[in-house]
């Protein structure tokens, strides 16, 4: 991602470019993902976020939550058959079936504490890529900020900070031109591939 790619007030610019129609009105493929105004700002967000490497979500999360998908990097990250990490590190979700969570992970047996990072950073599972923005993209209508997280907390002050700036200044325009609000939706969408 560039510098302006990131920079608070292009990303600002952006969402309320990408929030003025709906996902229906500017991807007329049915197979596209429809997320919701509430989605792009979650985005938004992860594009301004700034780790402090505190480590609160990987010593304070429970339960982590695992894809197929997840569980499949991991196994491949770690050099093991996927039989063998899902009996090693996972057990089945007692409240959902056919969720997979973490087993014994307070703190997350994947988290370094000298270095205070993740080992397995790139293959981490997605509800870890999500935090501290909780929430499943396409389904909830709030964002949920884990106050613990001071980089979260910091993101969201930016964040309105940007607005307000771009909403005051009158050389920073966004229209509800279907085509200028797809190319800010795929903007934004694209945080989503770098989380």
């Amino acid at each position: 991602m560039t510098k302006l790619g990131r920079d608070p007030r292009n990303v600002a610019l952006q969402l309320l470019s990408a929030t003025t129609l709906p996902d229906g009105q500017v991807f007329l493929d049915l197979d596209a993902p429809r997320y919701t105004t509430v989605d792009y700002y979650r985005m938004a967000c992860h594009m301004i976020f700034q780790c402090q490497r505190c480590g609160n979500c990987c010593t304070t999360g429970d339960p982590i939550r695992l894809r197929s998908e997840d569980a499949a990097a991991i196994a491949k990250s770690l050099k093991i058959p996927l039989n063998k990490a899902l009996k090693k590190y996972t057990i089945q979700d007692p409240e959902k079936a056919g969720v997979l969570n973490f087993k014994h992970i307070l703190p997350c047996k994947f988290y370094d504490l000298s270095a205070k990072g993740c080992k397995i950073y790139a293959a981490r599972p997605w509800s870890c890529r999500i935090f501290p923005f909780l929430g499943i993209y396409g389904s909830e209508d709030k964002i949920k900020v884990n106050e613990s997280c001071l980089g979260s907390v910091e993101t969201m002050k930016i964040l309105k900070e940007s607005i307000e700036a771009v909403r005051a200044d009158p050389k920073m325009s966004y229209t509800a031109d279907p085509a200028e609000v797809k190319s800010a939706k795929v903007f934004l969408r694209e945080a989503l591939k770098s989380i």
